[in-house]
């Protein structure tokens, strides 16, 4: 009764805050689910999902839908991969975070995974997009992957922006949109589904888990989990702990950012770390650092964590034309299935190069940087550049597929006045 009630509880929860940001910027939206889900910014061929959007002959959720199974996202995303316990695995697990926002849960995936190999991306796809969590989360307006925007098409008002509940699709839908901790915070940690997490359960430090457990019973439960809540006559100053847990483990979508809703601890607190007000936090800006803007005189420094299969890796910091970067990069990232095709930020070990790699001519697998949509620079591991035009500053790992990297580089960042 008690799992039931809470359930609901937390439903409905989310059903009044998912939507606090509405937009009628239509670009605004597709942006957003370009970045998401195709992981790429938008390119002139958006335009026509924006002016559908705009005239209200499109929903978002049909757009999430129609991005989900365009021909780039299944080429780019859905595989069969060697060492794949279960065939399409980890192409049913990027779908989750694509189009849930989340991890996928054990039993969930491999049902999907299994539907993908037999039925193709077309079912799994509306199995998601159709599913209870989905609309819970998203409704016909939500953007997945956003951090609760939503678009207020025209004719519609906020309130029926949420959409409606249906379900159904011809897959299993995802499993543990059943259990007590569904729609809580740190649902995926909860491995055995019995509605608290314990401390083996627990995917961030001692210090955060006997913060979170407000009572001191050695579980995190009832409104511990809320997404939301935190303790009572706090100040922010006291819950800067998630300051201290890892980035990858507060970003439960991957997105290489922190929302709101995934952020554990009070919003005065994520909104001191949030700089430059955009309502995400970077990893510099975890790190206590200034990610909206850099001295443009002196030096400034940022620690910024390159994954290996990630094109390119925002690193918060706003560069002024003529200002210089230098780097120094640590660490080892592993280019394919291959045992000893590794590489350092100054390059593949054997010296080898990518044809389709950014910068065709620098060893592959080296530390990469750019400037807005300008050139890719080869930086290596201890380089520096000199920006020719105003931007953000981007770094990525020079290879030409990078699915099947692994690792990350940790890069040192300064930039120096002009």
């Amino acid at each position: 009764m008690w799992r039931a009630a809470s359930f609901a509880i937390a439903l409905t929860f989310v059903s009044q805050s998912a939507f606090a940001q509405c937009t009628t910027d239509a670009r605004r939206v597709v942006d957003e689910l370009y970045r998401h889900i195709l992981e790429r910014g938008a390119d002139a061929g958006s335009q026509q999902w924006q002016n559908q959007l705009s005239n209200g002959q499109l929903t978002v959720k049909e757009l999430v839908r129609a991005i989900a199974k365009s021909q780039e996202h299944n080429q780019r995303f859905i595989r069969r991969e060697n060492g794949e316990e279960t065939p399409f695995i980890r192409s049913a697990g990027t779908l989750y975070r694509h189009i849930l926002g989340r991890q996928p849960d054990p039993e969930g995936v491999r049902a999907n995974a299994l539907a993908l190999e037999r039925q193709g991306i077309g079912p799994v796809v509306d199995n998601l997009v159709d599913s209870a969590e989905y609309n819970q989360q998203n409704g016909n307006w939500g953007v997945p992957g956003s951090g609760g925007l939503s678009f207020c098409a025209p004719g519609n008002n906020q309130s029926n922006n949420q959409g409606n509940n249906q379900t159904g699709g011809a897959a299993a839908a995802p499993a543990n949109e059943q259990g007590p901790l569904a729609a809580a915070r740190f649902r995926g940690m909860d491995s055995n589904n019995d509605g608290s997490i314990t401390q083996a359960e627990w995917q961030g430090n001692r210090q955060s888990f006997r913060m979170h457990d407000w009572n001191n019973d050695g579980v995190i439960a009832g409104e511990e989990v809320q997404t939301g809540r935190f303790r009572q006559g706090r100040t922010a100053e006291d819950e800067d702990f998630d300051r201290g847990e890892r980035f990858e483990f507060l970003d439960e979508n991957n997105n290489n950012r922190i929302e709101l809703r995934e952020w554990h601890a009070s919003d005065t607190a994520f909104h001191q770390l949030d700089r430059n007000g955009d309502n995400y936090l970077t990893r510099a800006e975890m790190a206590g650092q200034n990610a909206g803007a850099v001295a443009t005189t002196g030096a400034n420094n940022n620690l910024v964590y390159v994954d290996a299969n990630q094109r390119w890796t925002d690193t918060g910091i706003n560069l002024t034309a003529g200002q210089t970067v230098v780097v120094d990069a640590q660490g080892n990232v592993q280019l394919s299935a291959t045992a000893n095709d590794t590489a350092t930020p100054a390059g593949s070990r054997s010296g080898r190069r990518a044809a389709q790699a950014p910068v065709a001519q620098g060893p592959a697998g080296g530390l990469i940087a750019r400037v807005g949509n300008g050139a890719p620079t080869f930086l290596g591991q201890r380089g520096s550049m000199r920006a020719a035009t105003s931007g953000r500053l981007y770094l990525g790992i020079n290879d030409d597929y990078l699915d099947d990297n692994s690792g990350e580089y940790r890069v040192n960042v300064t930039v120096r006045g002009r």
